[in-house]
């Protein structure tokens, strides 16, 4: 990985910055890339779902940069709380619609939305899949997933066990539905963002990498 534990902090404090620099209205940002693949991290900052804050995913949000960086995948990650959850709202949502636009006019492949889980649910990593629905026939592509985190000794995989993805309030069960792409939604356990543990926080990205160069050569 290209980047130290020094300048992964660097990039997560813009997390915290972000409202101060947008545009008054401007509550993501994307990043072109030239793989058709794209990396969604809608949690990267609060939340607001029926009236109550929630916290932001933490790391997510770099983690999402970093594996863009590295691999020259598409991104798209949420920078500002317009009173929003892209993860939940239906009418109105703008992160959805970018995504949609995203798909269609460069191709892609793949969706993978990261979020991130607390340690309580006892998984390191929750790959919800919508019960398989969301995967739109494509169970290589899960299969890859599991394969590579086992790789790379991340522990306790789990594949729709507390996150499923199966609502429609969902990115990945709108995009799915919407475009037929397989659509994976990735619950990142906090030991695996934790900043204290860096090689834990490097070995996820590494993971993540490997599986977006792995979709990517299938073609």
């Amino acid at each position: 990985m290209n980047i130290n534990k020094k300048e992964f902090i660097k990039l997560n404090k813009n997390f915290d910055e972000f409202s101060k620099k947008n545009e008054k209205n401007k509550s993501f940002e994307t990043i072109k890339g030239k793989i058709p693949i794209l990396i969604s991290a809608p949690h990267s900052v609060r939340q607001i779902r029926n009236g109550k804050i929630k916290g932001k995913d933490i790391y997510t949000g770099p983690i999402a940069i970093v594996l863009q960086q590295e691999t020259n995948c598409h991104c798209i990650y949420k920078t500002k709380n317009n009173n929003d959850d892209a993860n939940y709202d239906i009418e109105n949502n703008t992160y959805k619609e970018e995504i949609l636009k995203i798909i269609k006019q460069n191709n892609i492949k793949l969706l993978l939305d990261i979020h991130g889980a607390s340690d309580e649910h006892g998984f390191g990593v929750d790959i919800a899949t919508g019960e398989r629905e969301n995967l739109n026939g494509n169970e290589k592509a899960l299969e890859i997933l599991v394969e590579v985190l086992k790789k790379h000794n991340i522990e306790n995989i789990e594949i729709d066990k507390v996150f499923k993805a199966k609502s429609i309030h969902t990115i990945c069960k709108t995009i799915a539905e919407k475009t037929l792409i397989p659509c994976i939604e990735i619950e990142i356990a906090k030991k695996f963002r934790d900043i204290n543990n860096f090689s834990n926080i490097s070995k996820i990205i590494e993971a993540l990498k490997e599986y977006i160069i792995e979709i990517e050569k299938m073609g």
